[in-house]
């Protein structure tokens, strides 16, 4: 039986659709559907396995920092309804379908001009998410942060993980010498994937920001780390526009630093993270996608020589 089988009886008594279609686009583990509602309104269902790393209050607290970040940003969809199956199972979030392509389709179709017209929008919108503040009695971002990088790096010790495509050493010493640079006076909401697969663009416009599931607290930089490995991939303009649109065209001397040692730690984050994917989801091409993003964040840093990226300063 389909999951949305399980939930469809406690649904239909929240929301009137007629079809239920399956969107299978992107890597998140979540089950994802486009409902047709009445008078052609549509709606996005969200349905996430319940386990022990993922709870139901895990998943009701993403949909009331949806509601909070919609009082923020237009361009956050509205969030209607959450409910947990009859069984336990399985937890479901409905929420608006916002209509049009993801950026990075969209990009593709845009001026030079454009991107960056665009980028400048994404940046802007950003700022507005981190306009909302981490729960007070969190623990500090160095800490955790210092934390969850030394478990990256005990996980790749362990593996023996080699990447024969960068010079391993340089970026531990960059990372070791620049670490401090990771603290910071205020921590807010952080989207943690935010990059042009995950905004809506219609009329060359940004109208939506989506998948909110990796969410998490702490410096707004880090961001910026999906700048580094994917949105600058694909749009250097909207890459400069995004960062250009956040800063108000200036950029902080202190924004570049934390930029740096974030896309360093990513190294070791991204090395780790793809060999699990590549198990876990059977996708044999992953660590090579993750080779090449490597390299290119390697060598836009001049082997972590710049704290600015040279798709920026050229």
């Amino acid at each position: 039986m389909e999951n949305i089988e399980i939930i469809r009886e406690g649904l239909s008594k929240k929301i009137c659709f007629s079809e239920a279609k399956r969107i299978e686009k992107g890597f998140s583990f979540e089950e994802k559907y486009l409902l047709k509602g009445e008078n052609g309104r549509n709606y996005l269902l969200r349905i996430t396995q319940l386990s022990e790393k993922i709870s139901a209050e895990r998943k009701n607290e993403e949909f009331e920092i949806i509601k909070k970040l919609r009082q923020r940003s237009s361009l956050v969809p509205k969030a209607h309804f959450f409910g947990v199956s009859d069984d336990e199972s399985l937890c479901y979030m409905v929420l608006d379908y916002i209509t049009g392509k993801d950026g990075e389709e969209a990009l593709a179709a845009l001026s030079s001009d454009e991107q960056y017209s665009l980028g400048i929008e994404a940046g802007k919108e950003l700022l507005k998410l981190h306009s909302l503040d981490a729960p007070p009695d969190l623990p500090g971002w160095y800490e955790r942060q210092s934390q969850k990088y030394a478990s990256y790096c005990s996980r790749y010790d362990e593996l023996k993980l080699k990447n024969p495509i960068v010079d391993m050493d340089r970026v531990f010493g960059f990372i070791s010498a620049n670490i401090s640079s990771m603290r910071c006076e205020r921590q807010s909401f952080q989207h943690d994937d935010y990059h042009p697969a995950n905004l809506i663009v219609d009329g060359g416009r940004l109208c939506g920001i989506i998948d909110f599931n990796r969410h998490d607290w702490g410096d707004p930089v880090y961001d910026f780390v999906k700048t580094a490995y994917f949105s600058s991939a694909i749009s250097i303009q909207f890459a400069r526009g995004q960062i250009d649109g956040y800063s108000d065209g200036e950029v902080p001397v202190e924004f570049w630093m934390k930029y740096s040692l974030y896309s360093a730690m990513a190294v070791v984050s991204d090395i780790v993270w793809s060999h699990w994917y590549s198990k876990e989801a059977g996708d044999a091409f992953e660590v090579e996608r993750m080779r090449e993003r490597v390299k290119r964040v390697y060598l836009d840093h001049d082997c972590f020589d710049s704290e600015i990226p040279r798709w920026y300063r050229e």
